[in-house]
């Protein structure tokens, strides 16, 4: 009686076993989906980033060369967004420029997207230190449909690493960090950093080659 005991004792921790790595696995999944889920309302899709065209790794469906001088009133109408403002004792706004878009964006890019893009603001602050960090927002991209891997805006798990070339170009792929007590992502390379998170429906970047700890002093105090 009791060999049978111990064996039906051994059976029910096999069991147990199973289905506590089954649970993990299925755990596992679901946090990979969501914060995969997360990276795209963050990153939209847009053509490999290069830093001679573009002015951050998570903007890339608008050149730097298409951003215009605007005034605030212009540019917020023309984004469609609330933007952040920072104290004077913080950071001072030294100029403000809106990229346009069209509704052939997509198919400008050559991107397998059908979708709508939107105008992206940009704010150029400097700092009380003296720095400058580059703010930038926009609504996210309404993506119908993403048609095949090169439109991805970062790579997927379990994919090789030649993945996050086509869509960071020749920096590394973010780290996840929270910002602003959010969800966001951080690019560093050659001194350079840049932030990116989502916030009330808008996603914001801000890019600086100051530290790490000016960039959240300005950043933290946005309002």
């Amino acid at each position: 009686m009791g060999w049978i005991i111990i064996s039906d004792m051994n059976w029910l921790s096999r069991f147990l076993l199973v289905l506590l790595l089954a649970l993990l696995a299925t755990t596992t999944v679901a946090a990979q989906n969501r914060e995969m889920m997360q990276m795209l309302q963050i990153v939209p899709p847009g053509p490999p980033y290069d830093p001679d065209k573009h002015i951050n790794p998570v903007i890339t469906y608008v050149l730097a060369k298409d951003f215009k001088p605007s005034s605030y009133k212009e540019a917020q109408e023309a984004a469609d967004v609330q933007l952040l403002g920072v104290s004077k004792d913080i950071a001072s706004t030294d100029r403000i420029d809106v990229a346009l878009t069209t509704p052939d964006t997509a198919k400008d890019l050559k991107i397998d997207v059908r979708g709508t893009f939107y105008p992206v603001v940009r704010q150029i602050l400097k700092s009380s230190e003296g720095h400058e960090v580059v703010l930038c927002s926009f609504k996210p991209p309404k993506v119908q449909e993403v048609g095949s891997r090169l439109t991805l805006p970062f790579p997927i798990p379990g994919r090789d690493s030649k993945d996050a070339k086509k869509r960071f170009g020749p920096i590394p792929p973010p780290e996840q960090m929270e910002i602003r007590g959010r969800f966001g992502l951080i690019f560093e390379n050659d001194g350079k950093i840049t932030i990116a998170w989502q916030e009330e429906g808008i996603v914001h970047t801000a890019t600086t080659t100051a530290s790490r700890k000016e960039l959240f002093r300005v950043v933290d105090d946005l309002l």
